[in-house]
């Protein structure tokens, strides 16, 4: 017989998943907003000193001199910028994996216990119906791990993917910036 306290627990378990879920998400919240606040501060500081350095130029030449100054670096600061908002994003999915791999693991174990305790406090006769039960969740239960292993290879693999891939394009990034300015200068 199921009672009260088999559903007050179960409930307790959904309300600790999402708590825990929501604890990570904001986490990585937080993280991009510290992010994006120190981006506007040294965004808005370097701004202001190209402006000062702006009216103090004598000519066009040492506008265009003043410009360059400020692209070079705003383009390494916005690659920067990525990066830290990619692994952000990546620590965050980590985190919320995490919580729900652990979540997953434990659900099987409380549901057998859930199952042999309604098996103690079933009506007699009802062996039979629990042990069908049983079977079937203990299939079940290596069929979900089996797809749990396989979900967190095929997470891996993506993870391991978009690691190399942002690292190409850092390489190609970094490479092409000085054929750029060497196809300028002719």
């Amino acid at each position: 017989m199921i009672s009260i306290e088999h559903i007050v627990n179960a409930q307790k378990l959904n309300a600790e998943f999402l708590f825990a879920l929501n604890a990570k998400a904001f986490a990585g919240f937080e993280q991009l907003v510290a992010l994006n606040v120190e981006a506007t501060k040294a965004t808005m500081q370097d701004a202001a000193d190209v402006v000062r350095s702006a009216f103090n130029a004598k000519d066009a030449e040492e506008l265009t001199k003043l410009q360059h100054a400020f692209l070079q670096p705003a383009a390494e600061n916005a690659a920067q910028y990525t990066r830290q908002v990619y692994e952000i994003a990546q620590e965050t999915w980590a985190g919320l994996a995490k919580v729900v791999v652990e979540t997953t693991s434990e659900s099987p174990m409380k549901l057998s216990a859930f199952l042999a305790s309604a098996a103690q406090n079933g009506p007699a006769g009802a062996e039979n119906a629990v042990e069908i039960v049983k079977s079937t969740m203990t299939a079940a239960t290596s069929a979900y791990e089996g797809m749990q292993k396989a979900a967190s290879d095929v997470m891996e693999a993506n993870m391991q993917a978009m690691s190399a891939a942002a690292v190409a394009t850092r390489a190609n990034g970094k490479g092409k910036a000085p054929d750029r300015r060497a196809s300028r200068a002719h």
